[in-house]
């Protein structure tokens, strides 16, 4: 039996993780998600502890400005990083679970880990809000410069928060938020109480209505009277801005705004009662576990996230019927997932994450477009159909099935893993091998072995795309990391095999999800990204009084301290808060150096990609574009450094992004000397990296190789 693989480090250096670990320049942490909260009811997990309430009012002194993040919460359409194999190996290292064979550089994902990829990434499409949260609550705890305000959403940061949204679907995650969901308001406010009053930012807060769920990070309560608290706040949609979550402890109700402008006056705010808000600890995170590693004894559950066109689904366990306005049925149970807050009301996409029992079969009944992810007690599923109302699909630990040709199944066990399509079309796992059983077009079964010679193999039947009206069925296999083979028998028995370039969409970290299940580009009743994203070239300093009060009770006023307040780009124009000297803006060179590139010229990856230099407005002119390593070599272009404009007296900070995408294998880029190498993750068909300069006053470099 092999032991489940503890969590690894999510953002910075690569180490066991720990948050009581103090970097000098990057932060040790686990992270969670603006994803799920939800999980559903468990017999496993250690109870939570509730602390006796004070009704004191308690801050920990983080602030929105300088300790959350300045752009705001976005979905996976907002950046073209995507979840991959590095990820994977950051947060459970490169064993052979989560790498074929264990070899780490570079690593192939496991056809397991990969389907936990695509589950992950799958979810990121409306939002990454829990991700902010949490790794803005480990950089704050663990004191790491620069403060989170001052990050860019490119390369590691954006890496950091997608591992921090992952965390959610870990087992230990699931149980204890669980366990919060069914606690008193005044149980969950007790326990953030008593967190503050220790000066520890230790929890992320949920919140649900019909319309999705969206998390956030509390640091502070302010009790107006005995049963009234007002829960201050870091939200991700709201860069910089002080937020809160309102708590009637006598009503058990609470109130947020969740597109408001104004917090304190907006007639759409969510509203709702304790079994609609919970709350998952830091400490939690930190000792979480692979889900789908060893021989996952630990999961007795499946853990799905349901993403769907409209929320008309239904599923039929044996503890009833779910459905997405349901909360808890015995052990099985849904909850909107903390992103997916442009629902119903936008007509848009929702996601549940779903939480049954596997020991009996499930069914689920799916009318419109819709994907299901995730993993079983043994296996690791995905289920794919645009829709109808007649599709209907099983579930069980080791097995999914229906009898709808267009519903496509997918189900990984280790490193093999099997898709297909057809009439009374079933994949199964033994535990040593995965068979894939479904009729061709002539109604005869074919039946299809999964296993070490052949470990990844799909079954095409007419109604997938790409294949013809005149196929009994297609069997494809991959036979290398770039090349299928391609089996296909007609209607009429003639069979045709060849060789083709490609990877089976089985094996991906990604699959773009289809057109009616993209997210808008901005959610539900928010104004666009742009608006609330934050300068962080407008700092000013303020000074704030931080008190301490009893509910009822008189008001003691603390230390004063000074914080760096920045101020919304689109409303205010930037200040400074003390006399220095100005420095007039002057004209430097920044050039790309290939040294450290080996690869030949005729190598894949020394050609074919886009690779582009870009600054803020008014810096740079012409940039660098290139599509090979002959182009880079030697190009170079001239900046306006940062500075004072003599003219206006207007000053400015040079920030410059390089980014590379699109190479046929791994490489890695750094920004300036005194950067660090950034690994490219792969993107779509290929590889990717981004590093930048945040403030450029000299002649700069930027170093590739491979």
């Amino acid at each position: 039996m092999r032991p489940a693989h503890s969590l690894f480090l999510i953002y910075g250096m690569k180490m066991k993780l720990n948050l009581k670990v103090i970097a000098t320049a990057s932060v040790v942490v686990v992270l969670a998600a603006c994803g799920g909260g939800g999980g559903g009811a468990s017999t496993a997990g250690p109870e939570v502890t509730v602390p006796e309430a004070t009704g004191t009012s308690q801050d920990t002194g983080l602030a929105p400005n300088p300790n959350g993040f300045a752009f705001p919460n976005f979905g996976s359409a907002g950046s073209p990083e995507v979840f991959g194999e590095t990820d994977l190996v950051s947060m459970f290292g490169a064993t052979p679970d989560i790498c074929v064979d264990g070899v780490a550089d570079p690593c192939k994902p496991t056809a397991e880990a990969a389907a936990w990829a695509r589950m992950v990434n799958d979810s990121r499409a409306a939002g990454h809000c829990e991700g902010f949260a949490v790794l803005a609550a480990a950089r704050f705890s663990q004191a790491v410069k620069p403060n989170s305000v001052e990050l860019l959403n490119q390369g590691d940061v954006t890496h950091g928060i997608m591992r921090a949204f992952a965390t959610q679907f870990l087992k230990e995650t699931q149980d204890e938020t669980n366990q919060w969901a069914k606690k008193s308001i005044k149980e969950k406010v007790a326990a953030l109480e008593a967190s503050f009053a220790k000066k520890i930012v230790g929890y992320s807060l949920g919140v649900y209505t019909d319309e999705g769920g969206h998390a956030v990070l509390p640091y502070a309560i302010e009790y107006e009277t005995a049963d009234l608290a007002k829960i201050k706040i870091y939200d991700s949609n709201w860069p910089g801005q002080d937020r809160f979550v309102k708590v009637d402890l006598a009503a058990g109700t609470w109130e947020f705004s969740f597109a408001g402008a104004d917090p304190n006056n907006d007639p759409n705010a969510w509203k709702g009662k304790s079994k609609d808000i919970d709350i998952t600890s830091m400490d939690t995170r930190a000792s979480a576990t692979c889900p789908f590693c060893g021989d996952k004894s630990a999961v007795q559950k499946s853990l799905l996230v349901v993403r769907s066109a409209l929320p008309n689904w239904k599923i039929e366990t044996a503890d009833g019927v779910l459905t997405p306005g349901s909360n808890e049925i015995g052990n099985s149970s849904v909850r909107p997932l903390r992103s997916s807050a442009a629902g119903p009301a936008t007509d848009a996409p929702t996601d549940y994450i779903v939480s049954i029992p596997d020991d009996k079969p499930a069914k689920f009944t799916l009318p419109s477009a819709t994907r299901i992810s995730g993993i079983t007690s043994k296996v690791a599923v995905q289920i794919e159909t645009p829709g109808s109302a007649d599709t209907t699909v099983s579930l069980s630990s080791d097995a999914v099935s229906t009898t709808n040709p267009e519903v496509v199944l997918t189900l990984a066990d280790g490193n093999l893993v099997g898709s297909s399509n057809g009439d009374n079309n079933s994949v199964t796992s033994s535990g040593e091998a995965v068979q894939i059983v479904v009729d061709g077009a002539n109604g005869t079964p074919v039946t299809v072995d999964v296993n070490a010679d052949a470990a990844a193999v799909e079954v095409r039947t007419p109604g997938r795309d790409g294949v013809d009206a005149n196929t009994n069925y297609e069997v494809v296999t991959q036979t290398s990391d770039t090349q299928v083979e391609r089996k296909v028998v007609g209607t009429n028995g003639k069979e045709t095999i060849k060789t083709e370039d490609g990877q089976l969409a089985s094996t991906k970290v990604e699959n773009p999800l289809p057109d009616a299940l993209k997210a808008p580009a901005v959610k539900g009743g928010l104004p666009d990204a742009a608006s609330r994203a934050l300068d962080a070239g407008t700092a000013a300093t303020t000074t704030t009084t931080t008190t301490t009060s009893v509910a009822g009770g008189p008001t003691t006023t603390a230390k004063k301290t000074t914080s760096s307040t920045l101020k919304p780009t689109a409303t205010t124009a930037p200040q400074t808060a003390t006399t220095t000297a100005k420095v007039a803006r002057a004209s430097v060179r920044v050039d790309v150096n290939v040294d450290g590139w080996s690869l030949a010229a005729s190598d894949p990856a020394s050609s074919g990609f886009s690779a582009n230099l870009t600054g803020s407005t008014g810096a740079i002119q012409d940039g660098i574009s290139c599509d090979s390593v002959g182009c880079l070599e030697g190009a170079a272009t001239d900046v306006l450094a940062s500075g004072t404009d003599p003219a206006t007296g207007t000053t400015s900070t040079t920030t410059l992004q390089f980014k590379m995408s699109g190479v046929a294998s791994t490489f890695d880029v750094r920004c300036g000397n005194a950067g660090s190498w950034v690994k490219a993750s792969q993107a779509g068909g290929g590889f990717s990296a981004t590093c930048s300069f945040s403030n450029v006053t000299t002649d700069e470099t930027v170093y590739v190789r491979a």
